[in-house]
This record gives C-alpha cells, structure tokens and sequence, in this order.
C-alpha cells in the first residue's frame, strides 16, 4: 500500500488501512472526484475527527492522502511538471468535521499559494458527507494574487463535472501567458540522438515518443555504424559534433535512441556538461508514469523506476565531496559525505524494489483467484494485443460499446480494461493490454508481467496491426517476439488489419484481404470506421464456437467425478438420474467432450 502522509499518531491501524484502500479507487479523468473517495475521506474523518485530504491529478491519478488535526491538513509542496504561470495540474479535495462544507480562509489562500486546478471541502456530519464546496481561480489581481470563484454547495452524487472542468480550464488560461514563444519556449527543446542502419525508421519512433512526453524536437543526430559505442554512444568525433549541434539549436535536452549505460552517461556528461540527457528507457518510463492511473499501474511503473535508477546512482552525488580524509587512530581511511549519501540512497532503493515487488506479488495472487474463478464460470477471453498505437482503444470501444481513452500517441493508454461482451451466440471477456514497442525496456516489461500475462490465458488473441505505418511487418515480429517470450506464443490468434480506410493502403500484402474467411486467420478492417466490423465479429464468433460442444449422453451411475469436472468447466442444461445411467445435456470445452463420450453408456 501506499502510505497515508500527515499526522498520523494515535491512529488506529484499521482506520488508516481503510483510508489506503482510496488509492486503489480508480477515476475516469472526466469526473471531478469519484463519490466513493469523499465517502471513504468521511468514513475516515467522521471515526477519527480529523481532516482529510487527496490530491488527484488530470489523468485522474491519485497522487497523495494526507491526514491532519481537526482545524487543519498541512498541504504539501507540488512536485508536479508545469509551468509557474499555468495552475498546477492538481486539485484537492478535503474534509471538515463538523459538517460545514463551506471553504474556510486558509483554504482559499492554499488555493492561490499553490494554483490548484480548484479546492474542493466536504462537510462531515457522522461519518456521512453532508454538501461540496468549490472553489477555482478567477481574474489575476497581481502576484500570485487571484480572485475566486465559488462553486456550490452540492450533494456528492449532484456534482457538475463538466461545469467545473469547463471553469478549470478557462482558468487555466486566464494564468497562461498571453505570449506564445514563452509558452514555448516553457517546453524542453530535444535533439534526437541515434546509432544503426536506417536512420528514418530509428529517429520517425523516438520522436513519436518525444512528442508524447511533451517535448519539442528541434535536430536530430544520426551515426551508421552498427552498434553504439561502449564509452560514448557515439564516438569521441560525433560527440564533438553533437556539442556544436546543442549550442546551434540552443537545445536543452539530448534524446538517445537506447538505453546508455551508467558509464556511458558518465562520460557523455562530462562532454556535454548541464545539458540534460535522457536514454529510451528513461524516456518510456516517463510516458508510463505519466499514463499508470491505477493502483497497480503506478506501483508496476515505479517499480520499472527504481530498478533503472538504482545502478544510475553514482552520477546523482559527483558534486558532492568522495574523497576519504585521514581517519582516527591507525590512520585508516574514512569515506566521504558523497559516497556515504550515496550508499544510504541506494539502500532506500534496494528497501523500495523489495516493497514494490512484495505489493505487486500480493496483486498478482488475487489476480491468479480471479482468473481461476473466471476459468470455472468458463467465461472466453479474447484479449487485445498489438503495438502501441495501432488502434487497440479504438477497437475495443468499438466492439464493446465501452469509451475507453483513444488518442492518436503512443502508449495512450496503459492499464489493462476489461469488458464482457456477447454478440449473441454467448458471453466472452474483451481485454485490452498494453502496447508493445521495439525496445521495450527488460524492467518494464519484467514489471507488468502479471499484466501482459491476461494474454498468456487469452482463449483468442486478436492481434491489432497498424497497416498505415511503413515499419507494420516489422512491428508484428516485435509483436510476436514479446507474445512469445510470455508464453502466449503458440495462443490461437485473429491477425486484425486496422486502418484499411486510409487512401494510401490497400493491403497488397500477400494473404491480407477484406473478405472474412473463418479459417484464414486475418481480418481487414477499420476500427475507427467500423468497415468490416461485422466480419471480425463473426470470426470471433467461430473462433469461440469452436472452443466447445454441446452434447447429450448418458453416463455410468460412477461417473460421479467425471460430472464434477461438468459442473466446474462447463454449463449443464439437464441433469437426471436414472436407472441406467445419467442423463446429461451440457455445453462444456471440447476437450471434455471428447473424454465424456469415450465414457459415455450412450451419446444421443
């Protein structure tokens, strides 16, 4: 669990364990705060009589709860990645005992000090939340002085969303500056850095991935040769051309195209001195961070941090002093403040891997319970899977009516979604996993094995291929080696052309067609459109069918295990004793049948 921040002393150990239970609330980003948050913020206040508090992010990610005395909640300082001159991405939403839900001085004052997105309180009265107050920023009045604008009182289960998100970001823009080079020039400017054979299919992804993150790219640098330097990345003569380029461009961070070494961003620090380097897994795991908005996601993300940052340590104290002066008595040598950090910072990560590892093992098991219980309700799982970006959202809105996040970036959503879905011919579980990458970072996907593994036990997976992108057979075998190196390799599989709307494409790939054939195993469609749909559903449709059987036979009077195993895997329509045996009729996996038939007295 993560821990609750504040004043926590004389808690009882349950009360806090119940208010941790918030950050495993998951929050669709359109909602301003999820009924059951505040209720679990008043369940808290009203057994302890203390405030509490949570600040959430836009992504609907809770990032921290807090607990203070019965006046007050100290607010913490926002480590968040904005501009001064924009709020901060963050709204608060607290208690009052009491019951008065009205915004108290201080928490306007904390509204302004802290450009909150709004001040949320609720009054408490019992354990029950009584009315929510709002407030959000007005007109700028000088520095860091503000008016403010009330929203409310309104029941918890009443609240405007949509009206106070629309005041939000008017707000937001009543602070942002007027001048849109300095709203630009507030965005890190990268130069894009890249070693191998193709430069455009090297340097067209990574800077997919530096647009997502947020930056501007403004150069890029390429070096053929066939693998990267083991000191450099680049060679001591590019390097050199790579500082001429940073100080041409005015850059202020470098984007490498894999992941450098400890020993690599040493030496290229020294080079390149201030500016900020960042390697594709830093990147990635930027993008992850940012995306996780469950529970699990987050603790799968920091995890994937922690390991990259621990061997990486070493370069965050060289300002420090590392060299021993003379010791007592004997004259041995006594390590410097640096090391000494040093050494005490990696212990706090070492400590941290194995908190992480020890959460995500316990959400591993119940997930384990679950899909055991879905194996015996024999529900089929059909799961999504692809490269990032070729339209797995989108498809999985589409064939589930759901409205899960689809964007036009990489790696736009992240948390596994599930869905059931029945067109008809029975019930199935739609999943949807998060999109693969060429050069996936080893931690990363070490940490959301548990997650990636729903494909592992998928009966059907339904690989999504981007068809408009020139690298597309490239990304399937990138696809097909991670699905692999999982165990799902040998999963039956529905290989989904996407985007076969797009003027440019018109499938001449060999054994790509737009006609549904069940047994061909390839589907031409557009998820964004619809065209096809209806043979892609169809296909499932057989896929599934063919997973099981209906039968009716009669089985031996001591057939009586063999009808438990009926009972656990399949669906019994009829089930009679009689004289001369017992008379079954059931749907169950084809496998089953075979094995009840060979049992069977009769089969009808």
């Amino acid at each position: 669990m993560q821990k609750i921040k504040g004043s926590i002393d004389g808690i009882r150990r349950s009360f806090l364990e119940r208010l941790e239970l918030i950050y495993e609330i998951d929050i669709d980003r359109r909602d301003f705060c999820a009924v059951e948050i505040i209720e679990r913020l008043a369940e808290f206040t009203g057994n302890t009589g203390r405030e509490a508090m949570v600040y959430i992010d836009r992504s609907g990610r809770i990032e921290t709860v807090i607990v203070g005395e019965a006046d007050r909640v100290s607010l913490p300082v926002l480590n968040k990645r904005r501009s001064d001159s924009r709020l901060s991405g963050m709204r608060c939403i607290h208690t009052h005992p009491g019951g008065n839900g009205n915004l108290s001085d201080v928490d306007i004052q904390s509204l302004k000090n802290l450009r909150l997105d709004a001040m949320a309180a609720v009054g408490v009265d019992e354990g029950k939340p009584t009315f929510m107050q709002a407030g959000i920023l007005g007109d700028v009045l000088g520095d860091n002085d503000y008016s403010v604008n009330l929203y409310g009182p309104y029941k918890i289960d009443r609240i405007p969303d949509e009206l106070l998100w629309g005041e939000i970001n008017l707000a937001d823009d009543r602070i942002r500056p007027q001048d849109s080079k300095k709203a630009e020039a507030e965005i890190a400017r990268a130069i894009l850095v890249g070693v191998g054979d193709k430069q455009n299919e090297a340097l067209e992804e990574l800077k997919q991935l530096a647009d997502t993150a947020g930056f501007i790219t403004i150069g890029t640098l390429f070096q053929p040769r066939p693998r990267p330097d083991k000191t450099t990345y680049l060679g001591q003569g590019k390097l050199s051309d790579l500082v001429l380029e940073i100080q041409r461009h005015n850059a202020d961070t470098i984007i490498f195209d894999d992941e450098l070494s400890p020993a690599q961003i040493r030496n290229i620090q020294k080079v390149l001195g201030k500016t900020e380097i960042i390697d594709r897994t830093a990147l990635i795991l930027d993008i992850f961070a940012g995306r996780a908005s469950t529970h699990e996601g987050r603790l799968q993300v920091e995890l994937a941090q922690t390991k990259y940052m621990l061997p990486r340590m070493t370069g965050y104290w060289t300002h420090l002093n590392r060299m021993g002066g003379g010791g007592g008595g004997g004259g041995g040598a006594r390590r410097g403040e640096g090391e000494t950090q040093l050494e005490v910072d990696r212990r706090i990560l070492r400590r941290r891997i194995d908190e992480l590892e020890r959460e995500i093992d316990k959400i591993k098991n119940r997930r384990e319970v679950a899909r055991t219980a879905r194996e015996r309700s024999r529900i089929p799982v059909v799961a999504l899977v692809g490269y990032t970006n070729a339209g797995k959202s989108t498809l999985m809105n589409r064939l589930s009516g759901s409205d899960v996040l689809a964007e036009n970036k990489l790696f736009a959503t992240l948390d596994t979604i599930s869905r059931r879905v029945n067109y008809g011919s029975g019930e199935f579980l739609l999943v949807d996993t998060v999109g693969f990458i060429h050069k996936l970072p080893h931690d990363l996907v070490n940490a959301f094995r548990a997650t990636l593994e729903e494909a592992k036990f998928a009966d059907l997976l339904l690989h999504v291929v981007d068809t408009s992108s020139d690298e597309h057979v490239h990304q399937m075998e990138v696809v097909s080696a991670v699905l692999k190196e999982l165990g799902a390799g040998g999963n039956p599989m529905l290989t989904v052309y996407n985007k076969c709307d797009l003027p440019q494409q018109r499938f001449t790939t060999d054994g790509v067609s737009a006609d549904f054939s069940p047994d061909a195993g390839e589907i031409a469609i557009s998820a964004k459109t619809g065209l096809h749909m209806d043979n892609l559903k169809s296909a499932i449709t057989h896929h599934l069918s063919n997973m099981r059987s209906t039968l009716e036979i009669l089985l031996p009077l001591n057939a009586g295990a063999m009808l438990s195993r009926v009972y656990e895997v399949g669906k019994v329509q009829e089930c009679e004793y009689r004289e001369d045996g017992i008379y079954l009729v059931a749907e169950v996996p084809v496998a089953d049948a075979e094995r009840l038939r060979a049992t069977a007295v009769t089969v009808y």
